[in-house]
This record gives structure tokens, sequence and C-alpha cells, in this order.
């Protein structure tokens, strides 16, 4: 069953269209991975599913319900949280405050009773013991109590990863998780993203230009160009495509 359909869905920026009547659909527990050229809509679409963008036409549902009815603000707590193609994390915080930013929208504690601090303590103990969990489960735990600032850009990345899971997300979108990594870590990351899934029983929706990540991890894959669907399919399916390779692959040598 899709977790995530995109209908027709447009948006444009004055003259320029960034999305031209895209539809794809992900499955319930998929790798799923949007590609394309420069400028072909990939981050267009992460924003509308985010909804930082509102579509000029088309629509969005997410686990039975219309997304483009729920507000920016409630996005995390429906279930998404996402990834960003540069890294924004607080660099004073520490990396586990970082990392238990992710919960905040799940809180229960409401506005009034965070004023008075009830059930604060209780729920601030409860995020600090996820937090170090995650931290613990990619490697990270020996930086918990240290600031984020003037770490590898290779570790913020994989801090940034705990954040978004943090939220506890059906959904997690990863905008050029490779982006910055070296070949090693890159190799890491793919393995990283396997066992994630398969732990928090997650749906992966991923932009990405680093080709051979995206044809070792993804189960799906959406092809772009110039805001438009031009092939989607398995990674044999896209990678032999001729269209794909026209477009954007490259001819084989």
């Amino acid at each position: 069953m899709a977790l995530l359909n995109v209908d027709n869905v447009g948006v444009r920026f004055g003259g320029v269209v960034a999305l031209d009547g895209l539809s794809f659909s992900v499955e319930a527990g998929q790798i799923c991975a949007l590609i394309g050229p420069n400028g072909a809509g990939k981050t267009t679409l992460f924003n509308v599913v985010s909804r930082l963008y509102e579509p000029d036409q088309g629509a969005v549902t997410f686990d039975g319900q219309d997304l483009l009815a729920v507000p920016a603000h409630r996005i995390v707590g429906s279930g998404i949280a996402r990834t960003f193609q540069n890294v924004a994390l607080f660099p004073s915080m520490t990396v586990l405050e970082n990392v238990m930013t992710g919960a905040h929208e799940r809180g229960h504690t409401g506005f009034v009773n965070a004023i008075f601090r009830i059930g604060a303590a209780r729920e601030d103990r409860a995020q600090r013991r996820q937090g170090l969990d995650l931290l613990e489960q990619l490697e990270l735990a020996h930086l918990a109590h240290r600031p984020t600032a003037g770490l590898p850009f290779g570790t913020l990345k994989r801090i940034e990863l705990a954040r978004a899971l943090a939220a506890e997300p059906k959904l997690l979108m990863l905008d050029e998780p490779a982006n910055g990594l070296t070949h090693g870590e890159v190799d890491e990351l793919v393995e990283t993203i396997r066992g994630i899934r398969d732990q928090f029983d997650l749906t992966i929706l991923l932009v990405e230009h680093h080709m051979s990540m995206v044809m070792a991890l993804s189960e799906h894959i959406v092809v772009l160009d110039f805001g438009r669907k031009i092939a989607e399919g398995t990674a044999e399916a896209v990678r032999n495509d001729p269209v794909v390779i026209e477009a954007y692959l490259g001819a084989p040598t």
C-alpha cells in the first residue's frame, strides 16, 4: 500500500515551471529515490511535501490524509521528517541537544504545562534517553556532550540523521545525504540507511546525485527533468532507459 501519493502536482515561480504535473507513489517500507539534473524539481517536491511550498495544482496524500491541508508546523507531528542539502544544526548546542530538538514536535507537555514545567522534566528525561540511544546506534555516543561546532562534515550529516529519527517519523526524506562525503563514508551511509529503514520500520524518500549510492540502495527510482517525470522503476530499468541515459546518466562508454 502506498504511504505517499503525489498526484499531478505543479509548482510555478513566476514564468518558471518547477514541477509540471508530477505523479508518483512511494510504498510503505520502500526506499525510493528522486534523481535528475540540477533544476529538475527534486528539492521543490521535497518542499511541497514538507509544506514549505504551496503547489499551484495537484494533490498529495500521506498515510491516507490530505497532506496539503496540514499546516507546515504540524508536518513533523504527522509522521514526516527530513534532512537538508546543507546541514542545519545549532553549532553552540551539544550533539545530544541537537538530536533532542528533533523530538520537540511530538512532545505532549503542551503550552500551559510547559510554562509551569508540569510534566516537562519527565518528557525531557525521556527525550534525553532516546537521543542517547540514537547516538549509540549511529556510533556517535562519544560525542554526545560536545558542541557540534568544528565537527567533521560527515559527522554532522549523521547527527542531522539522528535528529530526524528522534521525531519518530513514518516517512524520512533525505535531501542529498551523500553530499560532501568521502567514498568510504558513502559506502557506510548506504548500510546505515538500510539499517535504520529496517530497524525503525521507515519509508525513505531521497534526493541524491551520487549514482552508485542510488543504484545500490533504491528499490524504486523516479527520474525528473525540467519538472516532469521522464521515467520510473527499478534501478535496473532506469539504468537502461534510453530517455534517462540521454537526459541524465549519459551514454555508456
